[in-house]
């Protein structure tokens, strides 16, 4: 297990269009050295990740920042970022949104292994939970348990759809991260792509960047890459909103039918009752 702080090696540059503006953009990742976290830098000035307040979405993670820059769909990106285990990082956006890539937290993944990791003499910290925290929303839960270990289960329930009901239950480190998490993609159903796409949203979207499940399952010329794919997804999602709201907290996370909102609603009220401790 890795117990020092650890910083990204070497410069990295990700491109492509935002799924909902359809819009270019661009992230750049460089090392950051001071042992920070997570900051995003717009021109000259720079926010550590715990200075962004989350706007409400239920279709993606949004961060507002104290200079009123909002940047879109931050999930899979932040995702990556904590699966891999990269503790500081300077993240630029030339964009409104972050670039969507293949749908998958997995090119982001991919580019900082590849890119490798500087170690640094600082104590990885952890912040444990003392006790449950359980947010109900009629059907959908999200309980977050004390626990020795990070670990998710993820439970979805799509009635009358090719996607059904599906589990996944996850031990999360580096190598579980890159092959049950990390490769699976955002998914959405053909009979919403039309609504969604008449709001403003999902501009960006094709075959090659999100999984459309159709009335016989996945339209892609791929169909599912792993198993459960869909929670799968909605687990690298629960990462990504929870590193979003300045860290996660090392517990068991049971989540029944959840998406972005009840992440959110999680990850803030975690914040105010974590403490800290050395691993």
């Amino acid at each position: 297990m890795v117990t020092s702080r650890r910083t990204i090696g070497g410069e990295l540059l990700f491109e492509g269009v935002g799924i909902h503006s359809g819009e270019r953009s661009s992230v750049r990742m460089s090392p950051l050295l001071d042992g920070s976290g997570i900051r995003f830098k717009f021109g000259e000035t720079s926010y550590r990740i715990e200075e962004a307040a989350s706007v409400e979405s239920r279709r993606n993670t949004e961060l507002l920042f104290p200079n009123g820059r909002i940047l879109r769909t931050v999930e899979h990106m932040l995702a990556a970022v904590a699966g891999v285990g990269l503790d500081d990082v300077l993240i630029e956006a030339d964009g409104a949104e972050v670039p969507i890539l293949d749908g998958s937290a997995l090119p982001f993944a991919r580019g900082i292994l590849d890119t490798g990791f500087a170690i640094k003499n600082e104590r990885r910290v952890f912040a444990p939970l003392g006790v449950p925290v359980c947010i109900d929303s009629g059907k959908s839960s999200i309980t977050a348990i004390p626990s020795d270990e990070l670990r998710v289960t993820y439970v979805i329930d799509y009635p009358g759809t090719a996607i059904g009901t599906e589990m996944k239950d996850v031990v999360v480190n580096e190598d579980t991260f890159m092959s049950e998490i990390a490769p699976a993609r955002t998914f959405g159903l053909l009979s919403e792509v039309e609504e969604l796409q008449k709001s403003g949203l999902g501009l960006g979207g094709n075959l090659d960047n999100v999984m459309i499940i159709g009335d016989g399952g996945p339209l892609n010329t791929v169909g599912y890459k792993i198993e459960s794919e869909c929670a799968a997804h909605k687990i690298a999602d629960l990462l990504g909103d929870l590193a979003a709201a300045g860290g996660i907290v090392r517990a068991h996370y049971v989540c029944v039918c959840g998406g972005h909102w009840l992440h959110a609603k999680l990850a803030l009220r975690l914040r105010g009752l974590a403490g800290t401790n050395d691993e």
